[in-house]
């Protein structure tokens, strides 16, 4: 048997097969989960009339009853029962058909509606004369009542006979009609089943048979083994294109591994080439960076400075110029490299000494170290250009009570640098300006309507940057009360 999708591709005819399977399977689902869903909703709801009238006429007997025991007995509990039974009667009733009508079914729920509101409202009434002890009209309602419960139940027992025919009827043509629609759907199902079998059964092995050619020749080729036939395929079709493709790659494959090995080597050598080169132009930014302090000249004239100030016997000049001393020293010993925490504070109080004997008590400095943090290591000569930016900006119209605070604390892992001060602040757009330039790696000055900003600033936040490879390390904020503060969070992984 020819295969009617041979000219087809192999995607096509999956596709196909899979799409038909698929509309098939669910033509058959809902077909039949709609013939059983209707029979069995049609054979529940067959003599679900019956069922309703039955509960509306025990209703109407109940309440009949309820009636009969509070006239003979007027308790409490009969008038309670009469009560809520008639309630249920009369929602049962108004769900009747309340206009005459030529059908016979419908004209006897209109009569029983009818006969239902009779009952309800002479029964009412007796109940009321009787509970106001007027004998005569509660006897003469309460027999009337009576009568017209004994229609009430005849035309309920006449329709419920009626529904009952009906619903027998139904039922029955009901049940024949689905047994035989089921029973052609189930024979239209098995020859459909048989002969999409056969097809899916012609066209699996088309696609097959070529493609476990194929896989034997890959399996051939990735032991390298490259001495197989040729498979000279003339089909259109995607078959034919792996042929064909097989038939090229065997013939040039050797040529191509050689050349794919040869560029894998060439291209890991340049990324091994460009992996270095990063690292060196990042080692050399970084000390270029902190590399801009080397007074030799001037630490050694301040040492001879010192000792001349000693011999004078000027011992406050000569602690002065020692401080200055230790300061330069310091820069001198620790170019493009690292230092601890505790260092830099050894360096910051030597440089605080300085500008107190410059200013007198014009700045007010206080400190909060925490000792756990002083063996962390960060870049050398960072907290005394914070310190100096908030002199020469923050605090530049001060008089009298400036005041700059130092803080290290340590919040789990979190180590965090505080530098503060209460002075002028900066505007929000030169915070922005910083913090772009220091990400941008510049070197340049900071221009702003009032004069210019030194790149000391720039330089500590870069060189922050690039020592603890993170662009969150450094912020600047609105101090609580009033001024800059100057924030270096130092977090776990980079401790």
């Amino acid at each position: 048997m020819k295969n009617p999708l041979k000219n087809l591709g192999i995607r096509a005819q999956l596709m196909a097969g899979v799409l038909a399977s698929f509309l098939l399977s669910l033509t058959i689902i809902v077909c039949l989960t709609t013939l059983l869903s209707r029979v069995m909703r049609q054979t529940g709801n067959a003599f679900q009339t019956n069922a309703d009238l039955d509960i509306f006429l025990n209703n109407i007997e109940n309440t009949e009853r309820a009636m009969e025991t509070y006239m003979s007995y007027r308790t409490f509990e009969s008038i309670d029962k009469y009560y809520h039974f008639e309630a249920a009667a009369e929602s049962g009733a108004e769900r009747m058909n309340d206009k005459p009508s030529v059908l016979e079914v419908k004209q006897k729920e209109y009569v029983i509606k009818m006969l239902s509101l009779s009952f309800f409202d002479l029964s009412n009434k007796a109940i009321a004369a009787r509970r106001a002890n007027n004998t005569y009209d509660a006897d003469l309602y309460y027999y009337k009542a009576l009568d017209c419960y004994s229609f009430l139940r005849d035309e309920i027992s006449s329709l419920n006979m009626l529904f009952f025919n009906m619903n027998a009827s139904n039922y029955t043509e009901s049940k024949a009609r689905a047994e035989s629609v089921i029973s052609r759907a189930v024979l239209c199902l098995i020859i459909i089943f048989v002969c999409f079998a056969l097809l899916m059964y012609i066209n699996i092995v088309g696609i097959t048979r070529p493609l476990s050619e194929i896989s034997n020749v890959a399996l051939k080729i990735a032991g390298r083994d490259f001495d197989v036939p040729l498979f000279k395929s003339q089909e259109k079709n995607e078959i034919g294109n792996i042929c064909r493709a097989f038939d090229s790659m065997i013939i040039s494959i050797k040529e191509y591994i050689g050349a794919i090995w040869e560029k894998a080597l060439k291209e890991n050598e340049l990324r091994e080439k460009e992996i270095e080169m990063r690292a060196l132009y990042t080692d050399a930014r970084l000390k270029a960076l902190q590399d801009q302090i080397h007074p030799h000249f001037l630490f050694n004239t301040l040492n001879t400075g010192a000792q001349l100030a000693m011999i004078e016997g000027a011992d406050k000049t000569c602690y002065f110029l020692e401080q200055v001393a230790d300061f330069l020293r310091y820069n001198i010993q620790h170019p493009g490299s690292d230092a601890t925490i505790g260092e830099e504070l050894g360096m910051l109080d030597n440089y605080l000494y300085i500008m107190k004997t410059r200013f007198g008590e014009r700045y007010q400095f206080v400190k909060d170290i925490d000792e756990s943090c002083l063996g962390v290591k960060i870049p050398n000569t960072i907290l005394q250009p914070l310190v100096e930016n908030c002199i020469k900006h923050g605090l530049k119209d001060a008089t009298e009570n400036g005041k700059i605070s130092i803080k290290v604390a340590r919040a789990q892992r979190v180590i965090t640098i505080e530098i503060s001060d209460n002075g002028k602040g900066f505007a929000p757009e030169i915070k922005k300006e910083i913090m772009k330039q220091a990400a941008a790696g510049s070197e340049g000055v900071l221009i702003s309507d009032k004069g210019h900003v030194s790149s000391g600033l720039i330089n500590v936040i870069s060189r922050l940057q690039i020592y603890f490879k993170d662009n969150n390390v450094f912020d600047i904020q609105d101090n609580p009360g009033g001024g800059t503060k100057f924030r270096i969070r130092i977090e776990d992984g980079n401790v």
